[in-house]
């Protein structure tokens, strides 16, 4: 095998490898987005829950008036 062949699957062997290595960071970053949906969620959850708590404070504070 000469020089060329060899630097040619040299090349092919790489790009396997990489491929490889690209597919398996595409799904952590496909499960990392899962998780921040989730917690996105949570916050936004948490934010309204806080808002009508509020909300419920003020008005029972003015009602005590």
């Amino acid at each position: 095998m000469n020089s060329v062949d060899d630097a040619l699957a040299r090349l092919d062997k790489h790009e396997a490898e990489c491929a490889l290595r690209y597919q398996m960071s595409q799904l952590q970053h496909d499960e990392h987005n899962k998780r921040f949906d989730r917690l996105e969620k949570m916050m936004q959850g948490g934010f309204a829950s806080i808002s009508v708590i509020i909300v419920v404070a003020v008005a029972i504070l003015e009602f005590a008036r």
